[in-house]
């Protein structure tokens, strides 16, 4: 049930701001937005407060906006003409390409958030700050900028708790692990007897949070960070340098609720860079995504013309077979890293 739950908030809410992007964007436009929904199949929850459709359906597996004039009109007595100036068509390129760019825009914004969110409210290990000479701690090999992960197996995540155990281990030898420069290490120390406590030789430091202007610039750091990242490894497994590795549903619930059983931290991490793996997913140049549509535009600005809706239709059929083989391949690779396959 956590999993299940953790997947529903973590995936709707990346779902729910990306679609968020073209609603305001379309709104702003002056667009008509026939309904704003949020899962696919039937309805669970409608509401209609105004001229657009807001729904819940059954299954939380993403959304959708429907804009006038973008698909085939709906029945029913909401629908524009084609003339219409609040039609999708009828508007000027910018406010087109805008609409349809403003959906993965949103999700690389609300990675940053995310990131900037983690920045705030985790603070750093316990970290060395000076290590004595010819003490414990210098003869064990500690050196400064070591960050204290455990001490005998046992977690530490405080100063007060690395203080507590040295104390308590006065005299005997204990196992310390430490993160330095990003790997992991262990040394055995013994603490000396000071005045009945146990000492190691060295002074410790505790990074607070970043404050809020810090945490906002290392999001959008971090963002950058990423998308490069992901960027460089599609480059990758496109020119076959390295294995195609995709997750699809079954891997992405697995992954979340793994990773909700780590802490929030950790979630608002992962739903970070599910944001930009999402966001970027939807600029790919694939007819029927954010990144076909703006193709299309883009030749449109081009010829001065709209392609062809034949032309749109035959490469919409390419676009939703690639992703539906996508989708295939990404779910056996799921399949094969369950247990029962290893």
């Amino acid at each position: 049930m956590t999993t299940f739950i953790a997947f529903v908030v973590v995936f709707g809410t990346i779902v729910f701001f990306h679609e968020l992007g073209h609603f305001a964007v379309a709104k702003l436009a002056g667009i008509k937005v026939y309904e704003f929904s949020l899962g696919f199949g039937p309805a669970a929850a409608v509401w209609k407060p105004g001229e657009t459709q807001y729904s819940i359906r059954a299954f939380p597996l993403g959304g959708f906006v429907k804009l006038a004039g973008m698909d085939e009109e709906p029945e029913g007595e909401d629908t524009i003409a084609s003339d219409d100036p609040r039609s999708f068509s009828n508007k000027p390129l910018r406010w087109r390409m805008g609409t349809i760019a403003a959906g993965p825009a949103m999700n690389f914004l609300l990675a940053a958030i995310l990131f900037a969110i983690y920045f705030m409210m985790v603070v750093v290990p316990p970290t060395i700050g000076m290590v004595e000479q010819n003490s414990p701690a210098h003869e064990s090999g500690l050196m400064p900028g070591d960050e204290f992960v455990a001490m005998d197996g046992e977690p530490v995540d405080s100063i007060d708790q690395v203080i507590d155990r040295i104390d308590q281990r006065a005299g005997e030898e204990m196992v310390l692990t430490v993160r330095r420069a990003g790997e992991i290490i262990e040394v055995t120390a013994t603490p000396a007897v000071v005045n009945g406590e146990g000492r190691l030789g060295i002074d410790i430091m505790e990074k607070p949070q970043l404050p809020f202007l810090q945490s906002v610039g290392a999001g959008i750091v971090q963002t950058g960070v990423i998308t490069r990242e992901l960027i460089t490894a599609i480059q990758q497994m496109i020119s076959g340098a390295i294995e195609p590795e995709v997750a699809g549903p079954i891997g992405i619930v697995q992954i979340v609720g793994e990773t909700a059983r780590m802490g929030v931290a950790n979630l608002l991490l992962l739903a970070a860079i599910l944001n930009v793996n999402l966001g970027l997913l939807n600029l790919l140049p694939i007819p029927i995504l954010d990144g076909g549509w703006l193709v299309f535009l883009g030749i449109e600005g081009v010829r001065g013309r709209p392609l062809d809706p034949k032309y749109r239709g035959v490469a919409g059929m390419i676009g939703l077979a690639l992703l539906f083989m996508l989708m295939i391949f990404a779910t056996f690779q799921d399949i094969m890293r369950l247990d029962w396959f290893s």
